[in-house]
């Protein structure tokens, strides 16, 4: 068992977690973010969560969060956790920090509101609902959102390779976390537990934006 699939597993057996909102952020499953924490109230919530198991959760805030922002603003309930891989702490005391997805949590509570919120959580599997023997249809569906990824970001007709052993869940999770939609689409696609649905509706999101980008530049808008 290495770093990760360890950390994996602590997280499945917690009950609590520290968490860091933010107004435009959704964090999925094995994917990397970096962060720059400046606020002291989550300086102190690093430093406390470098001394423990370096985990963390990621919660998206809920709109109007901007009346009660240095309160208690609502949160989806359902967030990202993952370990801190790296971090650098600076003279003044803020941090750079890289984090790597581990799961899905839903917080069901707090149990410290301040400085930083530590919430309740119960761990969410994800599944895979998808018939035996479809991996032909599982890597055609990563395909296809690479390739429509690929070209909405200026590269048409060069599709993004997926190596062939990269996991499904992967793969969709890479591709949700890499795609500039709105946050609210992004949430919606976490709180999906089946990631094959997860896949279908983001290549769905793909496609309407590809349709979009093909009208505007005045190309028609066929995909195929």
């Amino acid at each position: 068992m290495n770093d990760l699939q360890a950390a994996a597993e602590r997280l499945r057996e917690r009950s609590t977690i520290a968490v860091f909102p933010l107004p435009n952020v959704v964090f999925f499953p094995g994917t990397s973010l970096g962060l720059h924490i400046f606020e002291p109230r989550y300086r102190a919530m690093i430093a406390e969560v470098l001394e423990a198991d370096r985990m963390m959760a990621v919660a998206l805030l809920m709109p109007g969060w901007e009346q009660d922002y240095y309160g208690a603003p609502p949160l989806h309930p359902i967030a990202g956790a993952g370990v801190i891989e790296e971090h650098q702490r600076l003279a003044d005391g803020r941090f750079n920090l890289r984090l790597r997805g581990l799961g899905r949590v839903r917080i069901t509570g707090f149990v410290q509101e301040r400085p930083y919120r530590v919430a309740r959580i119960e761990p969410l599997p994800e599944r895979d609902d998808s018939p035996p023997g479809c991996e032909d249809e599982r890597r055609r569906l990563l395909s296809v959102g690479a390739g429509l990824l690929h070209e909405l970001a200026g590269q048409a007709g060069r599709p993004l390779a997926i190596p062939p052993d990269l996991p499904f869940a992967l793969g969709i999770n890479l591709m949700c976390q890499s795609l500039s939609m709105d946050v609210d689409e992004r949430q919606r696609l976490l709180e999906m537990d089946d990631l094959g649905a997860r896949g279908t509706a983001l290549v769905e999101i793909l496609k309407l934006r590809w349709k979009e980008e093909a009208l505007r530049r005045g190309d028609g808008g066929t995909t195929h």
